[in-house]
This record gives structure tokens, sequence and C-alpha cells, in this order.
């Protein structure tokens, strides 16, 4: 049986846009991005973030005055972070590292295509990228488009470890395909900047996606080529959680797998209307493992107590993470839709991900 109940963290945050931004402390260190957007009087300006999946969720919103001017403040992020300015579906992209101002200009015609970024050298190293790749043309030959691909590498990956403007580049699209895509011998340029980031940024979440996606390439073509044997040992490392139970005691992710079983880490909403159906798909699974996997279920729901009188009642592990839809967690793993589940094999491994219970039963 098939149960689909999955659901996207944007909607689950959406109702915690408005609450955050009229909770925010006058006193917490905020970055701003300001703009004069020529010929826009009274427009909406939308400032999205990216869930670390490609989708973007708005996070706050203004309207410029009679003369095209718009601002926006907003809580400085732990680590640099790309954001976006959308106007009508037109979009300006900006990095922020911490507490900086960075200023937009455009025509409101051309917004998106023609614009200047000031303010910190990530931004203005962004522009230019952005002004580069749109000088491209059109129907570029492979060889020409791989020495343009070694010419962004050398002005901002090489010697920019740890920066968001390498990150940004590396997801650029093309046309609506990849400008670097990791499935081609572009793996090498994914591979450098996770080298950096892991060097200058170990904790940042970025560093986790750039490690998988260039190790998973690499597990790619060594498949191709035959060496199965070269890469059975390149197995993920554990990335630990620790979180409440229900009882209010800590337990971590790491304690519980030195009882020596696989353990499957889940995340989850247990008061969101699809969880019955959800918990008894995953208790049926639980049971018929006799007791031979552990199940660690990270709980993202917004109401503590109804939380609580969901979990008691299950057979497993079950924790409360009090960032809900914001948590380091599901950065850390890259969750962009719940529920979501991640297999580690009996040495602490991180081996597997499923996408459904069926999913997990097999691959379990």
């Amino acid at each position: 049986m098939t149960f689909k109940h999955s659901y996207p963290i944007c909607a689950l945050a959406s109702g915690a846009i408005l609450l955050a931004a009229a909770t925010s402390s006058c006193g917490e260190p905020k970055f701003k991005i300001k703009g004069e957007i020529e010929g826009a009087d009274n427009v909406a300006v939308v400032l999205e973030k990216s869930d670390f999946h490609g989708r973007w969720v708005a996070i706050d919103s203004t309207r410029t005055n009679s003369s095209g001017s718009f601002a926006i403040s907003r809580p400085a992020p732990a680590g640099p972070e790309i954001f976006r300015l959308d106007i009508d579906g037109k979009y300006i992209y900006v990095p922020i590292d911490s507490i900086e101002t960075v200023s937009v200009a455009s025509p409101l015609d051309k917004f998106g295509t023609e614009f200047t970024l000031s303010g910190t050298p990530n931004a203005e190293a962004l522009e230019r990228f952005e002004k580069e790749v749109r000088a491209l043309p059109a129907g570029i030959s492979p060889d020409s488009l791989a020495s343009f691909k070694k010419g962004v590498f050398t002005k901002y990956m090489q010697n920019a470890q740890g920066s968001i403007v390498a990150y940004y580049a590396l997801t650029k699209t093309l046309d609506g395909k990849p400008l670097f895509d990791p499935e081609t011998s572009d793996y090498k340029y994914f591979a450098a900047v996770a080298t950096g980031f892991k060097e200058k940024r170990p904790s940042d979440p970025h560093t986790n996606l750039l490690e998988q996606t260039s190790l998973n390439a690499l597990k790619r073509r060594n498949k191709e080529k035959g060496n199965h044997r070269e890469i059975a040992a390149e197995e993920l490392s554990m990335i630990d959680v620790n979180l409440p139970d229900e009882n209010g005691k800590q337990v971590s992710l790491s304690e519980v797998m030195k009882n020596g079983k696989k353990t499957v880490l889940i995340f989850s909403v247990l008061t969101h209307p699809d969880s019955p159906a959800l918990n008894a798909a995953l208790s049926n699974l639980y049971k018929s493992l006799g007791g031979n996997v552990n199940f660690y279920q990270v709980s993202l729901d917004p109401d503590q107590y109804a939380w609580r009188d969901a979990a008691k009642n299950l057979p497993w592990i079950t924790v409360f993470d009090p960032e809900g839809t914001y948590s380091k967690n599901i950065r850390n793993y890259n969750v962009g839709e719940l529920p979501a589940y991640f297999i580690y094999s009996a040495s602490g491994d991180l081996t597997d991900r499923a996408f459904s219970v069926e999913d997990l039963r097999k691959k379990l």
C-alpha cells in the first residue's frame, strides 16, 4: 500500500512568516536590502529564500514609494545565504553574509536583466557573474562553454573559499539547464567548492549539500567505470541530532545508534492531518522488523503540547524540534518535503534515503 501524504515545508512555514516578522526583536542583528527601481510607483517587492531543494519561499514584502525606493530588513542569517527579490515574476538574486546592507538599482521594465548591486564585495561579484552569463551567445559551442566555466572557476571559486557566490554560480541555470552539471566532468568544480566550504564553514548546511553532490557524482562515475570496490566504503558520515523526547529528556541520534542496529531517522509533523495514516504505516513496518531497526522520529510541530499527546503512544523514540520548519536539523539533512526518511547502517553510516513508507520498507 502506498500512502500519499507528503507535504512541502514551505506550506507548513507560510503561516509562521507573518508571526516571525511581527515578533522579531528590535535588538536582533539584521541585514538590509534597499533599492531604487526606476519607474516603480507603489509596486510590490517580495523577498524570497531558497529551501535547499530549489523551491523559493516568500519571507517578507514591501512596496516601493512614489520614486521607486524600498527597503527590507530581516534577521541576519546564521551563515551566508542567497536571497532574491521578486517583482511580478522577475528576479534579482542578492548574496547576504551577515549584518550588512546591499543596494539594488534597476529600471522596472528591465528588472532581473539590467541591475547593479553594491554595498559588499560578494554583491558586486554576483553582479559581475550575472552580466557575464547574460553575455553568453545563444547556441554557444560546448568547447566555448567549457572555457567559460573554467573562467568562472578561476574568478569566483578557486580562491573564494566558503563564498556564497561560488555556491550560487554552481546552481546557476542557462536556458533551463544547469550551467555546472555534476553528472558530467563538472563534478570537479563541485568537489573544489565543497573543499573550500569544509575548510572555512564546516557547519554550514551548504557544505553538506556540496559534499553529497560531489560524492554522489564520484560514485556514479566510478560505477560507470566498473570500480565497484573502490566506492563500497564511500558512505556518508553521521549527522547527529540531539533533542528532547516527550518526557523532556535529551536523546541524541548517536546514542540510539550505539545498540548496533540499523536506524531510520524520520522528519515529520505529528499533528498534520495525514499523520495518523503515516504513523499507522510506520507502526506496521516497525512491528514487521521485529525490533531489529531503530526508529528516531523528529517532529517539527508548531505546538509542543499537541505533539506530546500524539507522540506518547508511539513505540519508537520521538523527539521535538522547537525550531520547527526553520530548524538547522532539516537544513543539515537538506529536507525540502515532509515526511522524510534517512537510513543509517548498523555501523553508523548514512547509506540511503527513502521517499515513502513503501520505499523505506524495500530499502530496509
